[in-house]
Parts: C-alpha cells; structure tokens; sequence
C-alpha cells in the first residue's frame, strides 16, 4: 500500500522580532562549536535543517549527524529505482535494499552540508550496549506512516518489529544519549512533539533526542564523562502564533542545501531553477534558506564557558526596538555630537603641509559608537542610527544658521573642504558599520 507523503510547511513563514540570528550559546565562536543533529531518516537533514548545518560547517563547526532508521519504507520517485521499494508489486524485498541505497544518498548529502561525522543508532558512538536493542538486530528500521481512523499519523500496519516506534522510547534515548556523551554537542537539534507533520518516526525521534539529552546529563556508565547540552532546539515545521518559547531564525547557506537535497535522489525532485523541490506526492513546495526553531532546553542568553557549558554573566539577547532605537540613538547624540565639533581640527606643519587629524579621529569615533550600537543591541539596523543622527547634527550645525563654525562647507576653504570631507566619512562610517554589524550578527 502506498503510503501518505505529507506537505513539509514552509519554514520560516512567522519569524518574530525578537526572533534570535543563530542557534549558539552567546560568546561561542562557530569554529569552537559542535552542534549535533538527530534526525529520523536520511533526507530529513537536508530538507529541515540543510540551510542550517551548510552555515555552520561553512563558519568552521563541529556538525554531526546521528540518522534513527536508513529510510527503508521510503517512496521511489525515478523509475530505474523503483524496484527497490518495498511493498511494490513484483518486490519481495523488506526495505534493506533501499535502506542501503539510501546510505549512500546520506553519505553524498552529508559531504556537501561539511558534514563532520554521521553515523545511525546503534553505530558507535551512538551504541548503549547496556540498554542493547530488544528486536536483537542492533538499528532500527523506518516504521513507514499510515493516516489513523482519528486522522493522526499512525506507523505503517505492516511495520517492522524492527521499526523504531516497535522499540521503547527510553532504549532509542539511551543511544542517542551515548552519542552526545561522545560528541559533547553544545547545542543539539531535533524535531518538536509533533515531529514537523506528524510522522511517527519523527515524534519517536523527538521524544528520545529530548529523553536522551536529560539522560547524558546525568551519571553516566562506564568510561563516558556526563554531558549537559547548553542548548536543545527544535525544528518548527510550521511556526505558531502564541508560542512562548524563544524562537530562533537561521538564513543558511541555500546552496549547500540545494546540493544535499539532490543527493537524495530516490526522494526527492528539484525545480531546474532549484527554487522548488516535490516529494513522491508530487506537490511542489519553496525551496527555503531560511528555517526557524524553538528552544526546548537550555537558556539562550547565558554564554558558554571554556568546556562549552553555559555560565552566568552571558550577553543578553536582541534590545526590544524601542530598546534598541532609544540606545542607539542617545549613542548617536553624545558620539556623534562630539564627532561633529571635533572633525575640523587640523594640524599644520611648519613645512606647510597639514593632516586633518580631527576628520580621523571623529571618523574612528563615530565607527566605534556605531558598531558598539548595533553589537550591544544586537540589532543591525541600529549600527546605523547614530550615523544618522551624527550627519542630522552635521547638517544643522552647517545650515541651522549663519556662519557656522563647527561645520564649514565652504569649497573655497580649508575648512570648507574637511568639512565637506566630514559627510562623505559619516555616509562611509555608516555603511562600513552596518556591514560589520550584519556579519557579526550572522556568525552567532
């Protein structure tokens, strides 16, 4: 029987303003991080969180996946392939041969997202040997999804024994467990409660990743050290008005999302402009670079210390605007007013050449107060407010009344120039602050 491919709704679709730029504790470098992915099946990485893992990897972290199940009960789309699915008239195979396809599909997408490591439950390092696997096989297999009497994703009726939702969620917790013990992920993404749309392995998936992150915590056995995950994520498959929890919004890398999805091949189908991508149901849906989140354990706003986890003191998350515009614009008053009176100092030498010193030094100050205004805030568009105010303050002081001697805009002038010369360098000083606040933002 065929089974229900759902509609992936389009991420990003209701992004607050107090939404955060990343998913790492404040004062963690990305090259310092390690950020461990859980997912259900290959493809899930790609199409949830492909953007997301491509950003990191390419600022130099630590990206690891773990995969619950090999995709066994996959739909084909190419007709060359479609043998391999199971269940299909004429194949008598359980899965296996499309799950070991579908490996291959991974190992592909994972290089292109700079995967560092992957590996399925039940490959070390995400192997409990004492909670073991009660199917005896040691993995488990896609549990496949069938829609229930009530409407709600139900597994397939002719799952495995082997299939992960066949297997409680404290044993999959364990192993997932062991993996983070190992990998020591200072944040840790899966999927919320109700898996994205559904999917019962995805709700297995999110039960045992959450389970699994309060086990690492705790004493553990054997040789592994105990390791308590800064920040657990989730990620929201169709944002929802009235959530309390933070909400984090990541623009990823589109490109190294597009080229993880065509990996997978058997599942999915690209736009030949790559903007769009189909399932086996057909449906075409945006291809997005920008996917959001929502916490599930930790506290965004308290840093990481040097072993990764969180301590007092963190910075704090994005001003309010009203926050924002108040802060920044009093920057802009005292900076850029002092700025102003400053920029026509001029030092003449006695061989009769003369270097505006004071352009510089005004020029140095107004790009402190801006970038301090935008990095405090954490609000790009703050960077250029006390800009604004300084080139307002420039320009009352030159034409609010008769003969101004703070700024001169004179051509014929020495001063004239400089002065001219001082609204050029507020524009530049501007531009390069929003610029520097932007990627800096980015990168947290």
């Amino acid at each position: 029987m065929t089974q229900p491919v759902p509609h992936y709704p389009e991420q990003g679709a209701l992004v607050r303003e107090d939404a955060l730029p990343g998913l790492l504790p404040p004062g963690l470098r990305p090259e310092d991080a390690r950020l461990l992915f859980v997912h259900a099946h290959p493809d899930d990485e790609s199409i949830a969180t492909g953007a997301t893992m491509g950003r990191y990897a390419g600022l130099g972290a630590r990206v690891v996946l773990l995969t619950m199940t090999r995709g066994e009960r996959g739909e084909v789309i190419p007709e060359a392939l479609r043998h391999l699915e199971a269940g299909r008239p004429g194949s008598t195979d359980d899965g296996t041969a499309l799950g070991l396809y579908r490996v291959g599909e991974l190992d592909d997408a994972a290089a292109r997202l700079g995967v560092a490591d992957r590996f399925f439950a039940g490959e070390p390092p995400a192997l409990d040997p004492a909670a073991g696997f009660a199917n005896g096989t040691g993995s488990y297999a896609d549990s496949g999804m069938s829609w229930g009497p009530d409407g709600r994703a139900a597994p397939a009726e002719d799952s495995s024994p082997r299939s992960l939702t066949a297997a409680s969620t404290e044993e999959a917790a364990a192993h997932v467990a062991a993996a983070i013990r190992a990998v020591r992920p200072h944040v840790l993404v899966t999927y919320d409660d109700d898996g994205g749309y559904g999917h019962p392995d995805h709700v297995r998936t999110a039960a045992a990743a959450v389970l699994g992150a309060r086990l690492a915590a705790g004493t553990a056995d054997g040789n592994a050290d105990p390791w308590d995950t800064p920040l657990v994520w989730a990620v929201e498959g169709e944002a929802r008005t009235g959530d309390p929890r933070p909400q984090a919004a990541v623009r990823g890398s589109a490109e190294r999302k597009r080229g993880a999805m065509a990996a997978h091949a058997t599942q999915i189908v690209l736009a030949a402009d790559a903007s769009h991508f189909a399932l086996s149901n057909g449906v075409w849906q945006p291809l997005s670079s920008l996917e959001t989140y929502r916490l599930v354990a930790g506290d965004p706003e308290a840093a990481a210390d040097g072993a990764g986890q969180p301590r007092a003191g963190a910075p704090a998350g994005p001003f309010s605007v009203p926050a924002a515009l108040v802060t920044s614009a009093a920057a802009g008053l005292v900076g850029g007013s002092t700025a102003a009176v400053l920029h026509g100092a001029v030092w003449h030498a006695p061989a009769g050449w003369w270097l505006p010193w004071g352009l510089v030094f005004a020029s140095a100050l107004l790009l402190s107060v801006s970038l301090w205004a935008g990095t405090a805030t954490r609000r790009v568009w703050a960077a250029a407010v006390p800009g604004l105010v300084t080139y307002l303050l420039s320009w009352l002081f030159a034409y609010g009344g008769d003969g101004s001697t703070i700024v001169v805009t004179d051509p014929g002038t020495l001063l004239g120039v400089v002065g001219l010369a001082w609204f050029v360098a507020v524009f530049a000083v501007t531009l390069a602050s929003v610029l520097v606040t932007a990627r800096w933002v980015r990168t947290l």
